[in-house]
């Protein structure tokens, strides 16, 4: 079988269409929505990190108009990991509107978004890499249906990784031609009646 490859030197063939202009990216580097929307309409693609900062600079923009217009004394137990008694102003909307002992305050949230990409990205790695011993496992017992195996599913994840899409299993149905069980085929109908 082949050699493994180095995925770190792939270029993909998507461009950002944001505020770094960067070419020839891997489809990992864009959202799942982004590329489906990319794929559909021909939208053009924003990378994760464009949009990162977007949503960084919105951030800093909405506080600073909240800063300047709210005047309130409110205070609110935040429920995320800092539980601290903070002012309203250090909620956004949705959070505050979900009520006491739900509401996270900005930081949490950002926070938990930026944990969950890591753990999402750590995840994809770990994969890869236990598809990777499961390769060295089958070439070392010889088995070339399992080495076909371990390389294909090696394949798909490294394919996903560079575009962006998610293998598909087929199944493992009856075969062409057969029909829903019954004797008589898939015939022209001769012979009903």
């Amino acid at each position: 079988m082949s050699t493994p490859v180095v995925t770190s030197k792939w270029a993909g063939t998507f461009a950002c269409g944001g505020t770094c202009r960067r070419k020839q990216l891997m489809g990992e580097e864009f959202s799942k929505k982004a590329l489906e929307r990319h794929r559909k309409d021909g939208k053009p693609l924003k990378c994760k990190q464009c949009v990162a900062a977007d949503e960084q600079t919105e951030r800093e923009n909405a506080a600073k108009r909240k800063g300047d217009d709210d005047n309130s004394d409110e205070t609110r137990k935040c429920a995320g990991k800092c539980s601290q008694v903070l002012p309203k102003a250090s909620f956004n909307r949705n959070q505050y509107s979900k009520g006491e002992g739900k509401s996270r305050c900005r930081d949490c949230v950002e926070q938990s978004v930026k944990d969950e990409s890591a753990n999402q990205q750590k995840s994809k790695e770990e994969k890869i890499t236990a598809v990777r011993k499961k390769v060295d496992d089958a070439k070392r017992s010889g088995k070339a249906h399992l080495i076909l195996a371990a390389e294909s599913e090696l394949a798909a994840l490294e394919a996903e990784k560079v575009t962006g899409l998610k293998p598909i299993k087929l199944s493992a149905g009856r075969g062409r031609g057969r029909g829903s069980g019954g004797s008589r085929g898939r015939g022209r109908g001769v012979g009903r009646r």
